[in-house]
């Protein structure tokens, strides 16, 4: 009984640190999503495709209208070309990190990435094929993390990734 008053007092807390967050996780189902780099052609905007909802799994129009247009992820829609972006709506605070060149089965360690205290325009981040990003989506609706790989890179076109949502890193003290 001691141990589990214990337990629940340093969770609550927050002096213990929780399961780590790592890609090599094989609980979850690693998923795949395609997004096409941001444009418009004949007055028709393909945002719905060049956005990504982590949350809800994917993109187009269908996410959108659950997602109520809260992405986590944009691409193509930067002065850099082929990059990511994590800040679309006013109260963003999300960040993004590229993690460097691996794969789902290598250990690599997942940083803690703090959201802004206030909205701020995260910079652009370049899609590497065969590179894995950490997204914390931070907003008044959502505060998650989740990994992605860039698959595959069709420059100025669309990039195909892999990801999957995964529990907040823990604090360092």
């Amino acid at each position: 009984m001691k141990s589990i008053c214990l337990s629940v007092l340093l969770l609550a807390t927050g002096l213990v640190w929780l399961s780590p967050a790592g890609a090599q996780t094989p609980d979850q189902e690693i998923k795949r999503g395609v997004l096409q780099a941001r444009k418009s052609e004949n007055g028709v905007d393909n945002y719905p495709y060049a956005t990504f909802s982590f949350e809800f799994g994917g993109n187009g129009p269908d996410v959108r209208l659950n997602c109520r247009n809260d992405w986590d992820i944009l691409f193509g829609n930067s002065v850099t070309p082929d990059a990511f972006d994590v800040s679309m709506v006013v109260d963003d605070r999300s960040r993004m990190k590229d993690l460097g060149n691996y794969q789902w089965t290598d250990q690599f360690e997942v940083p803690r990435l703090p959201a802004y205290e206030e909205p701020e325009h995260e910079p652009s981040v370049k899609a590497v094929v065969g590179h894995i990003y950490v997204v914390h989506t931070r907003d008044r609706e959502t505060d998650q993390y989740a990994l992605f790989r860039v698959e595959k890179l069709d420059p100025g076109k669309s990039v195909e990734i892999t990801w999957k949502v995964i529990p907040a890193p823990p604090r360092r003290y």
